[in-house]
This record gives structure tokens, sequence and C-alpha cells, in this order.
């Protein structure tokens, strides 16, 4: 949250459109806080888009003259979003997306360990942890997104998908996200097997 993701897409749509190439830009329906037919950013850009809920929809809506698709919010979609892309990249279509990479427990959200092995290129931007103590704010690199609820960091067991903004989340460095039930990894056995 908080990282100009959405802004960092929009700068390559922008980029795209201006070189006279033809853009669709796509969005999931659980994206509603700005609106169903437009991508938002915190600085206030935006771009009209397709909503969509399954990543197929993608090809159904696809223009054969389409030299990128760009995609917001790509978290929420289901494993077979990696399948689509793939195809995009066989048919000569360039892809570019933004979405987190980890959920507010602070592991791997959903396919995007696959999509951003599919990366030729990979922008990983990064809030200001807003964390204050004494008054004074953390201000290192924020990794990770914090969930709110009632201005208390949510449970491990909470629902993954929480649509919000300021009211919900917030930008956290590792040192300051929490995450109370969260359970501790556990470390793999040695294998200690002697041989006789």
């Amino acid at each position: 949250m908080f990282a100009v993701k959405t802004e960092l897409l929009l700068k390559e749509i922008t980029r795209a459109e201006f070189a006279g190439k033809k853009v669709q830009v796509f969005k999931h329906v659980l994206d509603n806080r700005y609106g169903t037919d437009h991508i938002h950013c915190h600085s206030g850009g935006d771009h009209s888009a397709i909503t969509i809920q399954n990543p197929l929809e993608i090809l159904k809506h696809l223009n054969p003259d389409t030299d990128l698709v760009a995609i917001d919010e790509i978290q929420f979609f289901d494993d077979s979003i990696v399948g689509v892309i793939q195809l995009l990249l066989e048919i000569d279509v360039r892809v570019v997306f933004a979405g987190l990479s980890l959920d507010f427990r602070g592991e791997p959200f959903g396919s995007m360990p696959q999509l951003l092995a599919l990366c030729d290129e990979l922008d990983r931007p990064t809030a200001i942890c807003t964390q204050e103590t004494d008054g004074i704010k953390c201000g290192a690199e924020a990794t990770r997104t914090q969930r709110l609820i009632n201005n208390q960091p949510a449970n491990y067991t909470d629902p993954i998908v929480l649509i919000g903004a300021q009211e919900n989340y917030a930008a956290r460095c590792p040192k300051h996200h929490i995450v109370p039930g969260k359970p501790q990894p556990k470390l793999p056995s040695s294998g200690n097997t002697q041989s006789k």
C-alpha cells in the first residue's frame, strides 16, 4: 500500500499510448474503491479500465491490435492469471501489472511468486513506514502492509482480502509489522541420520 505501484503502472500506460501503442487496461471487480471503470492512484491519476472477475475474460476482451495489456491489483486474480499472461506473451502482447507481492500477513499473495518469476523487468517500489514512536515516524522502507481493524493489527486468521485504503491499511517496515496469532516459522529438521 502507498508505494506508488498504480502510479508506475499509469506511467507505463501513458508512455505506451504516447508511442502510439494500443493499450488495454484491466482490473479486478473487487477493487471498487474509486469506481468500477477506472484504475486510480493515490496521487490522483487515473485511466479507464475493463473490470473483470476471471482472468480468462482478458482474452475475451482482447482486441487483435492490442500491443500492451496493463493489469492493476493483479494479486486478486486466481491462479489462471499465470496461464493468461503466458499466452499473451506468446502472442507478442507486452504485459505490465501492479500488485502486492505480500498479503497483510507478510506471506506471498496468491499467484504473485509465479507472476514475478515471469517478469523480464521488475520495479519493486516501497512506501515509508508510518509507525510512530514518541511522536516520531519510523521512516524506514515499508515492504509490508499492516491491516488495521479498529486501529489494531488484524489477526492472522482474518480473511486475506479486505478492500480498503487508509482506513484499513498502513505501510510498515518488517520491524513494525505485527500480525497477532501468526505461527512461528518451523525450522527444518537437521536430518541427523547416522549410517552404520
